[in-house]
């Protein structure tokens, strides 16, 4: 862990694959706007990859598993997973370095959309799936360095976080929880 906490504290480090991440959501939402005038129509977020488990199984379209980790469904969706992973991505990358952080990034990305997939029957789309695999990650640095004050932390405040997140998804119509739960699975 030594080497994680070198990197973490130099000034110099810059967390590119987070910018990458932020970037491609951000393009993404504009070129929706841009050709279809819109990012809440059902028929665009399926043109442009959103996760629909009949067209992932009718016409084999598994690719839909990725894409749908940088659609977003309206300015306050993109603007709110935005704010979450330019700071957890920011912090994360810099402890586990650009390659472990884009692969807890995408697979907590594929993973929370494969239980979207699964047990989810509507249209859904958002890197939110990435971003409860980023809260997650930093419950088993929590539970991997005991001793650190730091992941203590921040492990609580995004339990507290998830926990908020899950409830909010049980009372309101239209969020994915089953794509949070497989992106907080698959993060861990």
């Amino acid at each position: 862990m030594n080497n994680q906490f070198r990197v973490y504290n130099q000034k110099q480090y810059r967390p590119f694959m987070t910018y990458i991440f932020l970037g491609i959501n951000v393009a993404v939402y504009v070129f929706m706007l841009l050709k279809y005038n819109t990012t809440t129509d059902i028929m665009a977020l399926l043109e442009m990859g959103a996760n629909f488990s009949p067209a992932v199984i009718i016409f084999n379209e598994w690719w839909r598993l990725l894409t749908a980790a940088f659609i977003h469904i309206g300015f306050s969706h993109i603007l709110m997973n935005g704010i979450s992973l330019y700071f957890l991505g920011m912090d994360l990358e810099k402890i586990h370095g650009h390659g472990k952080f884009t692969l807890i990034y995408l697979i907590s990305a594929i993973g929370g959309n494969l239980f979207s997939f699964a047990f989810n029957v509507n249209v859904s789309a958002g890197a939110s799936t990435a971003i409860f695999g980023m809260f997650t990650s930093y419950l088993v640095l929590a539970y991997l360095n005991p001793d650190s004050p730091i992941f203590k932390q921040r492990a609580s405040t995004f339990t507290v976080l998830l926990v908020l997140n899950f409830l909010n998804g049980l009372l309101t119509s239209g969020i994915d929880n089953w794509g949070h739960l497989g992106g907080a699975i698959f993060g861990a």
